[in-house]
């Protein structure tokens, strides 16, 4: 869901529809036509703006979890897998590339603390906050592409590149704004070399 909209309404979906159905009990969902998911999503008020490709990547997620999984989605993580097969399991889903699978397997390790067998292929999701904030510190260069700042990430931090993604995006969100940066608040005011955020 989290794409092309704000990630705290995205990040909702999953509740909205749970208050719609009463729960979130795998043998309910599971038992959803896609048709059934998307007005679900679509009444009575569209809950994604891509609500068709939307509703159609959360029937396949749910009939993939249900199949592969044995309905428990945990066991895509359990038993201290490598990162790199977290992330692959993660791409194997409809409408997941690198950066969602990535992100997926970062939010486990870093917020839930699951225990992987390493965390060195967990990127990070440079998105406009990540390289707004690795440009002004220097890190990348102001046109830096994202295949730059994933690659810079893992020369600093190669045991965990993505440990580095919550706080450049916390940073940037908060603090580092595009327009009107409020250096005065961000806790790397002191080591930053782009004061008041001029690039």
């Amino acid at each position: 869901m989290d794409r092309q909209i704000k990630a705290e309404k995205a990040w909702l979906i999953p509740y909205r529809i749970s208050e719609k159905l009463g729960g979130f009990s795998m043998a309910v969902l599971r038992s959803l036509s896609r048709d059934e998911v998307n007005r679900l999503m679509t009444q009575p008020e569209p809950l994604h703006w891509l609500v068709d490709k939307m509703s159609g990547f959360f029937h396949s997620t749910v009939q993939r979890i249900a199949s592969h999984y044995a309905g428990d989605a945990s066991r895509i993580w359990t038993g201290k897998p490598s990162s790199a097969e977290v992330v692959y399991r993660f791409l194997e889903f409809d409408g997941v590339g690198p950066k969602i699978a990535s992100m997926a397997a970062n939010i486990l390790a870093r917020e839930f603390k699951i225990p992987f067998a390493d965390y060195f292929s967990i990127d990070i999701s440079a998105d406009v906050h990540v390289r707004r904030v690795f440009s002004r510190l220097r890190l990348c260069a102001a046109d830096a592409t994202v295949e730059q700042v994933i690659y810079k990430a893992k020369a600093l931090h190669p045991e965990f590149p993505g440990m580095m993604d919550s706080p450049c995006w916390e940073i940037g969100k908060n603090w580092c704004k595009s327009r009107g940066p409020e250096c005065g608040g961000c806790y790397m005011r002191d080591l930053c070399p782009t004061p008041n955020g001029k690039t």
